[in-house]
């Protein structure tokens, strides 16, 4: 699945970002002629067998869309608001949150939404010091393609594929992991509260639990985070997430108890950022 994928490739970076540090290190003491050239080719070729974290909200708001499950303009978080966060912490993890809702409104083309969203990221992004990960074009390139949904989700796809590779080079993968924690929540949001009747929907339930294996990779990855403080509470929310995951058994079915306390505990979790 791509939603595995993508922390896999977050994963591998991290990899070969120690592996080039190693090579740095064995080059100057045993004289390798294996240059840093070599790994970034195939860094680059990993990158495109393996896809960013955008295109998993993507699929998730897709299954929504092809179970005719009706576009809900309350549900996402209002794109007025990305002025109010300021602490790192919660402007990085609403920047997440906007990007599952930028999917969201590309998904079921809502057009006014989709730039409204995107201004949301674009505020983030700039005040989280990273705009150069968006490109100087960008913003003309999506009025561009307002019009046209692939190509929306190919731009925006890129665009969030600049942004974890710059982060990551940049020596901030923290930031990474904060904002996959944004989306992972706001994606499984969108999916518990597209329905009132969610345990009674089968194919929601399939949508609840497509997501169950990113979220587990993504506790995973969190534990190798080297600024521990910045990403701990994030890391106790999916820990507590995933710990409903595993109150049952297998990859197929849910109890309705078990829907009942993950969309209970999505609603707590995700107002405490979004307020």
């Amino acid at each position: 699945m791509r939603a595995v994928k993508m922390f896999r490739f977050i994963f591998l970076f991290l990899i070969i970002a120690i592996g080039l540090n190693s090579l740095s290190s064995c080059n100057r003491k045993n004289n390798q002629k294996q240059s840093s050239n070599d790994i970034h080719k195939t860094f680059k070729k990993e990158f495109e067998e393996y896809v960013s974290p955008l295109p998993s909200a993507f699929e998730v708001t897709s299954m929504l869309n092809e179970i005719e499950a009706g576009y809900i303009g309350g549900i996402t978080n209002d794109p007025e608001k990305a002025g109010t966060y300021f602490t790192e912490r919660s402007k990085a993890v609403n920047l997440g949150i906007y990007a599952a809702d930028l999917a969201y409104t590309i998904t079921y083309n809502k057009k006014t939404e989709v730039q409204d969203y995107f201004a949301a990221c674009e505020i983030l992004v700039r005040e989280l010091d990273f705009a150069p990960a968006f490109g100087h074009d960008l913003s003309n390139r999506i009025e561009a393609s307002i019009d046209n949904k692939d190509q929306l989700v190919e731009i925006i796809s890129e665009m969030f594929e600049n942004v974890y590779s710059y982060l990551n080079k940049q020596g901030r993968s923290e930031l990474s992991y904060l904002i996959l924690t944004g989306t992972v929540i706001e994606g499984l949001y969108l999916t518990t509260h597209i329905s009132g009747n969610t345990f009674q929907n089968p194919e929601i339930i399939k949508a609840i639990l497509f997501q169950k294996d990113p979220l587990q990779d993504l506790e995973t990855l969190m534990k190798e985070s080297k600024n521990e403080e910045m990403t701990k509470d994030a890391r106790q929310i999916i820990q507590e997430i995933n710990s409903i995951y595993a109150t049952e058994e297998g990859n197929t079915s849910m109890t309705e108890q078990q829907v009942m306390r993950l969309t209970e505990t999505l609603e707590k979790i995700r107002n405490s950022y979004i307020q």
